[in-house]
């Protein structure tokens, strides 16, 4: 009994020389490195830096952020706030804290995190590339590639179809605009 009481003892003394010496334990450090500080089962939806980058709005941010338990927007700070200035500017519009991170300990390609205060363990967190899922619908790339740009009803019907949630990324010719001239970004490309 004597034993044990001293590797118990001797135990907790190391414990507490290497909290000392090296700072308390963080939990699940590995994934917080991952998910720009955040626990996994706190993110609602998570970018790349490349997908951030990309013209246009991924739906599933939109989403994300509309979902009552978001809580905060996290960018990398090595992102160009111009290239995700539409993402935080819908945070702001949907009143959803927004904080840049930054830590050169940050590990994999995570650009953009959605959270919540509390778990809410999410089974699909990271979002599938636009192009590859427009691709798959059937879309051209003169179309997928045509992000902020004006489209004819044929093109944004299209996408209506297929896609509808993708047409934030889009805006569609007025009959005004149309008889001003005004030429649809796909259609005037295949002339």
């Amino acid at each position: 009994m004597g034993g044990n009481g001293m590797v118990e003892r001797k135990s907790n003394l190391e414990k507490t020389v290497e909290y000392g010496l090296y700072g308390t334990p963080e939990l699940k450090k590995e994934e917080r490195l991952r998910y720009l500080g955040e626990f996994r089962e706190r993110v609602l939806k998570a970018l790349t830096v490349e997908q951030v980058e990309e013209p246009g709005v991924y739906p599933e941010i939109l989403d994300a952020l509309c979902d009552p338990r978001a809580s905060k927007l996290i960018l990398r700070r090595d992102i160009d706030l111009e290239r995700a200035r539409d993402y935080l500017e819908l945070a702001k519009k949907k009143k959803v804290a927004f904080k840049r991170v930054d830590s050169p300990k940050f590990k994999g390609d995570i650009g953009l995190v959605v959270v919540s205060s509390n778990a809410v363990d999410e089974s699909h967190i990271l979002v599938e590339d636009r192009k590859e899922r427009l691709r798959a619908l059937g879309l051209s790339e003169d179309l997928i590639n045509a992000v902020g740009k004006k489209l004819c009803l044929k093109c944004w019907n299209k996408i209506e179809t297929l896609y509808p949630k993708e047409l934030i990324n889009y805006r569609r010719i007025t009959w005004l605009e149309s008889l001003t001239g005004t030429r649809c970004a796909v259609c005037s490309r295949k002339k």
